[in-house]
């Protein structure tokens, strides 16, 4: 999976091949689709694999810490990758997700997964009073993962790679979204 990374970054998602890719790892082509039959199911195993470690920290950071600071801590992770130089890559996957099914499909998944926990950890801070109870969780989960990758594509953009300055946006705007009306 770092080998495709790699040459995604290079390439980008779609001129990137699986020649490329085997090569960039050092294994035959058999054994890359012994594990996966295409860019797409590549792309899917590292969403999963990523987004699963961004979960579960959410969710510690949550427990611990509350709300707000977990959902900063996850856009830090995500504006991180940016100021990698992962940008391109990201909209060039979300790009493709667009148009192919095939890339979409697991990204969808593994997204899914994601809203479940969040919207789990919405509930949780409502109950708490941490944020306006009414709110509709998923529409709290959509608003902010659109406002979070809206943000850094836009940062990207920009060449704006700012991980301190974009946390602090999105911080300002989740907070003030969030807000308890009393």
């Amino acid at each position: 999976m770092d080998a495709a990374v790699a040459c995604f970054r290079r390439r980008g998602f779609h001129q990137a091949t699986m020649a490329e890719i085997c090569a960039e790892a050092g294994v035959s082509a058999g054994a890359l689709y012994r594990y996966f039959s295409s860019k797409a199911d590549i792309i899917g195993a590292i969403a999963e694999d990523k987004r699963g470690e961004s979960d579960q920290a959410f969710l510690r950071a949550a427990e611990e810490e509350g709300f707000v600071p977990a959902i900063c801590l996850a856009a830090r992770d995500f504006f991180e990758k940016f100021a990698e130089g992962d940008g391109s890559l990201i909209a060039d996957i979300f790009s493709e997700a667009i148009r192919d099914d095939a890339v979409a499909e697991p990204l969808r998944k593994s997204d899914a997964q994601s809203v479940k926990i969040f919207m789990r950890a919405v509930e949780a801070a409502q109950q708490r009073g941490e944020i306006d109870a009414n709110l509709a969780p998923e529409a709290v989960t959509d608003t902010l993962f659109a406002a979070l990758e809206g943000i850094g594509l836009r940062r990207a953009f920009r060449r704006d790679i700012n991980t301190e300055a974009a946390v602090s946006q999105f911080r300002a705007l989740a907070e003030r979204f969030l807000e308890p009306h009393k």
